[in-house]
């Protein structure tokens, strides 16, 4: 009887234990490669309808953030809102922007790098070309791009 009686002890402390787990876990638990999707799938939207406010909210507003593309480093979100409102003043500026593939690679609880191939239409160009984005993990659940690089594999003039 004594066997069966710690069993049931250790069968009732796993229990608690596992409970206290679950609880402890965090809120936003969920399906982490689908959510930075869809925060990448963000920018595409947020571009094509020319809403830069929106577009600047899914990255990192501090002077962390970083952008690199061909061989330039920009630093910091005021300077990334600087260079993307000075670059792409009006909805003609902006073009159409499509992303054609997206990878999602989960380094941890709080870290990912999602990655893949774009294509920006201009009116004097069409680029296509590659990104890679490290998003972080905020307080609140949602993911916020840290870093991004981005390269012009193959520029096409318009005719």
């Amino acid at each position: 009887m004594q066997h069966k009686k710690n069993n049931t002890a250790s069968a009732t402390l796993l229990s608690v234990v596992l409970a206290s787990l679950v609880q402890l876990s965090p809120a936003w638990a969920g399906d982490s490669e689908a959510e930075v999707k869809t925060v990448i799938a963000g920018l595409e939207s947020t571009w094509n309808d020319a809403d830069m406010d929106g577009y600047l909210a899914a990255y990192r507003r501090d002077a962390s953030m970083s952008l690199t593309y061909g061989n330039s480093v920009v630093q910091g979100w005021d300077a990334l809102n600087t260079l993307f409102r000075t670059s792409y003043p009006d909805e003609a500026r902006m073009g159409k922007f499509t992303i054609d593939s997206i990878a999602v690679t989960i380094m941890g609880d709080d870290a990912a790098v999602a990655y893949g191939n774009f294509t920006h239409v201009f009116t004097e160009e069409t680029i296509i070309g590659g990104y890679t984005h490290v998003l972080t993990r905020e307080a609140d659940g949602s993911w916020i791009i840290q870093h991004e690089r981005t390269s012009r594999g193959k520029v096409i003039a318009a005719e």
